[in-house]
């Protein structure tokens, strides 16, 4: 039983770490698609996802011309 008190824990810290570093947003701040995960700049405020790689390109140049419109929050 011991022995599978370390692997659970590292997988819980994983899960975690994989968590936290979701996006803030659910639309691309420069085209206003969907934006995808796998595109995405850490600011400030949190991980901010893009449609597409020209679209996180414009916003590193830039980032005050393109406002992020954050994800509605569970209530």
């Amino acid at each position: 039983m011991k022995s599978l008190l370390a692997p659970l824990l590292l997988t819980l810290a994983m899960t975690a770490t994989v968590f936290a570093a979701w996006p803030i947003n659910d639309e691309c701040p420069v085209d206003h698609k969907a934006s995808r995960p796998i595109y995405r700049v850490k600011t400030e405020e949190g991980f901010v996802s893009f449609c597409c790689t020209e679209c996180m390109q414009k916003f590193a140049k830039s980032p005050n011309s393109y406002p992020v419109k954050k994800k509605d929050s569970p209530k």
